[in-house]
C-alpha cells in the first residue's frame, strides 16, 4: 500500500511539476504576463511578440528564457487574470 501511495504521489508530482503543456491539460497555467504590467501592455497579440524577449537568440534582452520556445500559443497559458 506505502509503495503504491509513494508511486502516486511521485507520478503527481512529475505530472505537475513539469512543463507547461502538462500543466495547459490539467488546467494549472504559466506565470501570467499581467503580473508585470510594466513589461506587458495590451498590445501584445502573438508569439512572435512574446518570443522577441523571451527567446532572444542575440542576449539582447534580460527577459527570462522561455524553456518551451516551440509551443505555439503563448498568450493561451499565460495571460490568466492575476
Amino acid at each position: 500500500m506505502k509503495k503504491q501511495l509513494l508511486g502516486l504521489t511521485l507520478l503527481v508530482i512529475l505530472v505537475t511539476s513539469g512543463g507547461c503543456a502538462y500543466r495547459y491539460y490539467l488546467g494549472m497555467h504559466g506565470p501570467s504576463i499581467k503580473e508585470s504590467p510594466q513589461m506587458h501592455n495590451d498590445s501584445l497579440k502573438d508569439d512572435p511578440q512574446c518570443l522577441g524577449c523571451h527567446q532572444a537568440k542575440d542576449g539582447s534582452s534580460d527577459a527570462p528564457q522561455t524553456s518551451h520556445p516551440h509551443f505555439k500559443g503563448c498568450l493561451a497559458c499565460h495571460n490568466d487574470p492575476v
